[in-house]
């Protein structure tokens, strides 16, 4: 009798009943919860980047595949080629050098990245005369390129140095 008894209220006490609608509530919200969750994993097309333009074109037809800093999306250095090429009245024309000021180009080459770099750098070390670095840069040849001067070495890697020529 006090089973029945206790039955019967929890059954029919209003408690019972809030219970019984959040209940309906949940499981009348929890599909539209879902649907929301798969509407807001939809894609959308990324946009183009230059990053992305170079990856359309033929690794044939760049001078240059890659190089320092391209990943955070920096450009080729504007005075690089021409310091590949050897043009000194090019990149003198693409920099600005102070008056009184002359610039020489070092290069060097490498397997990878490191060893370009640090053989630049050796060779600046034993420069005999001041300098100023203005900037340095490496890259890596295109496969045209690389393939035409018969290179085992890749990596391109050149700085360019401010001398002054004031007469002390």
């Amino acid at each position: 009798m006090i089973q029945d008894l206790l039955y019967h209220t929890l059954t029919l006490s209003p408690e019972s009943d809030k219970i019984r609608e959040m209940k309906k509530r949940f499981y009348l919200i929890l599909p539209l919860l879902f649907i929301i969750l798969l509407a807001s994993c939809a894609t959308t097309l990324a946009g183009t980047s230059d990053i992305n333009i170079e990856k359309k074109q033929s690794n044939k037809k760049l001078l240059f595949k890659d190089w320092k800093y391209k990943g955070f999306g920096q450009p080729l250095p504007v005075w690089f080629e021409a310091a590949y090429k050897g043009n000194l009245d090019e990149v003198r024309s693409k920099i600005a050098v102070p008056e009184n000021h002359t610039i020489e180009i070092v290069t060097a080459q490498g397997i990878n990245s490191d060893q370009a770099n640090k053989s630049l750098w050796q060779k600046l070390s034993e420069k005999a005369e001041l300098f100023e670095l203005y900037d340095s840069s490496w890259a890596l040849l295109g496969e045209k390129e690389a393939s035409a001067n018969n290179n085992s070495y890749p990596y391109y890697a050149a700085a360019v140095l401010l001398i002054d020529n004031k007469e002390e």
